[in-house]
């Protein structure tokens, strides 16, 4: 698929939108994979790659109420696990 397709036709917009996808990865590190896929496409963007940012966007319509809440605490505690298969 990297080579396969047409020419997207606005680069600024796919640009755009994969920034913000991006940012969103932070606290929705369930796409944090397919979003850095598609990033590595921001200079010869076809498109394939487009209608998998569209897939992205879907995908995070029909999950909205997914994510994770960062709040302000005072106590700092760190929980960590591990599969060490």
């Amino acid at each position: 698929m990297k080579f396969d397709g047409i020419p997207f036709v606005d680069p600024h917009l796919y640009r755009s939108i994969v920034g913000g996808l991006q940012y969103l990865s932070f606290t929705r590190p369930d796409v944090a994979f397919a979003v850095h896929t598609v990033s590595k496409y921001m200079h010869n963007l076809l498109e394939p790659h487009w209608t998998v940012v569209k897939r992205i966007l879907r995908y995070l319509k029909s999950t909205i109420s997914h994510a994770l809440l960062i709040q302000p605490s005072t106590a700092v505690k760190l929980h960590c696990f591990s599969d060490a298969d």
